[in-house]
């Protein structure tokens, strides 16, 4: 995941605040076992999931993939 989008997650996840996008969920240890996950269990459903990092645990979760509306709200435009 680039710079961009990893601080666009993280934003993200500040923003919803931690019982959504941390509280029960499992934490993977790694970008790679997230990523992985995340396939497989989007290839068993009808819903796209993607890996993101954890704003609070500094972990990596699963959950739906953010809206085009949503990465224009936190995509970081950093220098």
């Amino acid at each position: 995941m680039d710079e961009a989008t990893r601080m666009m997650h993280l934003a993200a996840g500040f923003a919803y605040g931690k019982d959504a996008t941390c509280g029960t969920k499992v934490d993977y240890k790694s970008e790679e076992s997230a990523d992985k996950a995340a396939a497989a269990m989007s290839a068993k459903g009808s819903k796209q999931l993607e890996a993101y990092p954890c704003f609070w645990c500094h972990g990596w979760h699963i959950g739906r993939a953010m809206t085009t509306e949503e990465q224009e709200r936190f995509r970081w435009h950093g220098t």
